[in-house]
């Protein structure tokens, strides 16, 4: 079939197809108008597969972030310390030299009392002897390296420094709890209750004076 561009009126004459501008401007329009509406699913379909890989690259970094060194230990504060340091835990009822730590309140799973293990570790959400966190409290308010105890045996001084943790450190004085600042050392007395993160808090029994017996003039 032969197309023919004529200035008459688009008709049928001896089965010629004769096209007028007309209708040679309303074709060419629609094709123009199905090329950018495919060019512009194309481009769509390119920004989408674009951002689906930058969502994915950013989730395996923040997943490659949180993920610790090395493999979690079990979250039981008693049955990982006495598993790993039982040399350390006297016959006599589990008590320790250095004192001992009972959890009040705050949901944390495992023994109500836990031994102290040594005199100086961190307190932290999991259980990690190589990087000193030798007490878990496995709490979602409580970060992997919340708080630092240690002591000096001969003074029987006891500090304690909160890490930066997420949600702080406090200590109670006189029937409310202070937030002690973090990477500074506070003064911890027998008898001291602690509020580490929004809802665990645990009482340290320790050799020595209570702070009100320290403190009193």
């Amino acid at each position: 079939m032969n197309w023919r561009i004529t200035a008459l009126p688009t008709i049928i004459d001896s089965g010629y197809w004769r096209v007028g501008p007309a209708q040679l401007g309303r074709a060419m329009d629609i094709i123009s108008a199905i090329w950018y509406l495919t060019f512009t699913l194309f481009i769509l379909a390119v920004l989408q597969m674009v951002y689906i890989i930058w969502l994915t690259l950013t989730r395996n970094r923040r997943e490659n972030t949180r993920q610790p060194s090395s493999p979690i230990m079990p979250t039981n504060p008693q049955s990982a310390y006495a598993t790993n340091h039982p040399t350390n835990v006297p016959s006599g009822g589990g008590r320790s030299a250095y004192g001992r730590l009972v959890i009040l309140s705050g949901g944390v799973r495992g023994p109500s009392e836990i031994p102290l293990p040594s005199s100086e570790f961190i307190i932290g959400r999991f259980y990690n002897p190589e990087q000193k966190v030798l007490i878990a409290l496995d709490e979602k308010s409580i970060s992997r390296r919340h708080a630092v105890f240690s002591s000096d045996d001969a003074t029987r001084e006891y500090r304690l420094i909160d890490s930066g943790s997420s949600y702080g450190t406090a200590i109670r004085k006189e029937g409310k709890f202070e937030a002690i600042k973090p990477d500074q050392p506070e003064r911890l007395y027998n008898d001291d209750v602690v509020m580490f993160g929004t809802s665990v808090t645990v009482r340290f029994v320790l050799p020595g004076d209570t702070r009100s017996a320290a403190t009193r003039l």
